[in-house]
C-alpha cells in the first residue's frame, strides 16, 4: 500500500515538471500587418477616433422631451387649457326638424297701381294723377271721377304711348273738377279694357275733394291687387256646366262680390252673386262659389269679378281671367 502511494506521487510530479517545461519552451512570432515603426501614430489616430465617436455618442443622447416618450413609465405633464365661454342657443330661436313653416301664397301686384295721390287724400282743382298700368285695348285707360252721389264729374280716355316690355306704361295726367260745396266724398277710377270692349281691369282710389284751400296728398297704402282670382287658372278649359270660382278680395268695398261669364260678342253666359267672408287678422278676404254657365259649343269667355260701393253697378275693384267654356 506504501508502494502504490508513492507510485502515484512520483507520477504527479512527472506531470508537473513536464508542464512547467512547457511554459519555458519560446512562443512562435505572431505576424503583425503594420510596420513597427508606425505603431505610435496608429495608436494615437485610434485614441482620437474613439474620443470623436464618444462625443457624437453624446450628441446623440436624447433631449428631456424625446426621453419622455421613450420611458413608458414617465408620462409628460398635461398642457394649460384655456377655458372658452361658449353662448347658449337661444331656445326660443331653435325650430324643431319635423315643424315646418306653412307657405303663404304671396299676393300680386295689381295691373293698376295708384303711386298718387294715396287712399282719402284731400286734393284740390287742378291735382295730380300718378300711376303705372298695364293699358288696355290701343294702350289707353279711361279715368273717371266720381262725386259722392256717384255722379260722374270727370271721364276722359288717355292713351299711353310709352310702353315697356313687360306690357305697363305710366299715367301722370292732371284733373279740374268742380263741386257746390266746400268738399265732399269721391272716388277716382282707373279701367281698361280688352278688344272686345270688356273690362278687364278697375281700381280705385277714395279721396276728399275740397273747392278751397290746398292738397294734401297722402301716399298709397301699398301696390297690390285689390281682387284675386286663384282659380280658375287662365285659358283652363271648364266642362260640367259650371265654374268654381275662389280668391281673396280687399275689405274696401262691400261684402258682396259680382261674377259675370262673358263671351267675345259682349253676351252673358253665368252670371252670380257671392259674399266675401273676413279675414282673421285684416287684410284680404276670401271668397268661393259656383258660377252655372250655358254654352252650345267650345266658348272662350272673360270671367270678371268686381266689388261694389253701395250698389252692383258702382264698381271700385274688378279682375278677371280668360277661359274656356265646354258643354
Amino acid at each position: 500500500m506504501e508502494k502504490f502511494g508513492k507510485v502515484i506521487r512520483f507520477n504527479i510530479l512527472v506531470l508537473i515538471g513536464v508542464s512547467l517545461a512547457a511554459c519555458n519552451l519560446p512562443s512562435p512570432a505572431v505576424p503583425t500587418p503594420f510596420p513597427t515603426q508606425h505603431l505610435p501614430t496608429i495608436i494615437a489616430q485610434t485614441v482620437q477616433a474613439q474620443e470623436s465617436l464618444e462625443k457624437n455618442q453624446s450628441k446623440a443622447q436624447p433631449t428631456e422631451t424625446q426621453y419622455l416618450t421613450l420611458q413608458p413609465n414617465k408620462v409628460p405633464s398635461s398642457p394649460t387649457i384655456t377655458p372658452v365661454n361658449t353662448p347658449s342657443p337661444d331656445p326660443n330661436l331653435i325650430l324643431p326638424l319635423a315643424i315646418t313653416p306653412p307657405s303663404i301664397e304671396p299676393i300680386p301686384q295689381a295691373l293698376i297701381q295708384f303711386r298718387s295721390p294715396g287712399p282719402l287724400s284731400k286734393v284740390a282743382s287742378p291735382f295730380k294723377v300718378y300711376a303705372y298700368l298695364k293699358p288696355g285695348k290701343g294702350g289707353q285707360v279711361e279715368i273717371t271721377l266720381y262725386g259722392e252721389d256717384w255722379r260722374v264729374l270727370v271721364r276722359q280716355i288717355k292713351p299711353l304711348p310709352y310702353i315697356n316690355r313687360q306690357g305697363f306704361a305710366t299715367l301722370y295726367e292732371s284733373l279740374s273738377f268742380e263741386i257746390p260745396g266746400t268738399a265732399e266724398s269721391a272716388w277716382l277710377s282707373l279701367s281698361v279694357m280688352d278688344e272686345f270692349g270688356r273690362k278687364t281691369s278697375i281700381n280705385s282710389v277714395p279721396l276728399i275733394l275740397l273747392s278751397i284751400g290746398q292738397s294734401d296728398i297722402i301716399p298709397p297704402a301699398d301696390t297690390l291687387s285689390p281682387i284675386v282670382i286663384q282659380q280658375p287658372l287662365p285659358l283652363t278649359l271648364i266642362q260640367g256646366q259650371k265654374v268654381i270660382a275662389s280668391g281673396l278680395a280687399r275689405s274696401g268695398g262691400d261684402t258682396y262680390l259680382m261674377m259675370e261669364l262673358i263671351d267675345q260678342e259682349g253676351k252673358i253666359v253665368g252670371k252670380r252673386v257671392t259674399d266675401v267672408k273676413p279675414a282673421k287678422e285684416g287684410g284680404l278676404g276670401h271668397f268661393t262659389t259656383e258660377i252655372p254657365y250655358d254654352v252650345k259649343e267650345v266658348t272662350p269667355a272673360l270671367l270678371v269679378v268686381w266689388q261694389g260701393k253701395g250698389t252692383i253697378s258702382n264698381v271700385i275693384y274688378l279682375s278677371s281671367v280668360e277661359v274656356l267654356l265646354s258643354p
